[in-house]
């Protein structure tokens, strides 16, 4: 190849690695923008407080939740009560039908320090940070770990 010809490769090359790396931080940039988070992590201490959630449909739109290692009925919205809670469940039941899991499972509620409280779905491994949706939402979740016996909830 001649002198020329290299060069013309070489700024040919730089250009589209130029291009590619502004397009990357452009599509990061922009996800960032539009509200995407990575999915949140679990700190590396363990729980405060853990508790599992077992969810039940009843008649007239009653949602009953109970302790899923007592049974325990810890919450009942009646039909139009509990929006927060009803909307956070069926995004992860969902999520499960979307991946062509079980639709059946219970759900982990993990209390950890500085109030960070953590909905885990048992099934899909999917984690939310309930802080993320503001503390009047994050307090339906405190509220079921926080009379819990095996730690000190929130």
């Amino acid at each position: 190849m001649s002198a020329s010809a290299d060069q013309m490769f070489t700024s040919k090359a730089f250009k589209i690695i130029s291009v590619g790396l502004v397009a990357v931080v452009v599509a990061i940039g922009s996800l960032r923008l539009a509200g995407y988070q990575p999915p949140p992590s679990l700190p590396n201490e363990p729980a405060l407080a853990t508790r599992v959630l077992a969810v039940e449909d009843a008649d007239q739109g009653t949602v009953i939740v109970r302790d899923a290692k007592t049974g325990e009925n810890i919450a009942t919205y009646k039909h139009g009560e509990g929006s927060f809670f009803r909307a956070t469940l069926r995004t992860l039941v969902n999520d499960r039908r979307h991946k062509g899991l079980t639709l059946d499972g219970n759900f982990r509620l993990e209390a950890h320090s500085g109030h960070q409280l953590f909905l885990i779905d048992e099934i899909s491994g999917k984690t939310l940070s309930m802080n993320a949706f503001g503390p009047s939402n994050t307090a339906v979740f405190a509220a079921l770990i926080s009379n819990h016996k095996e730690g000190e909830g929130l």
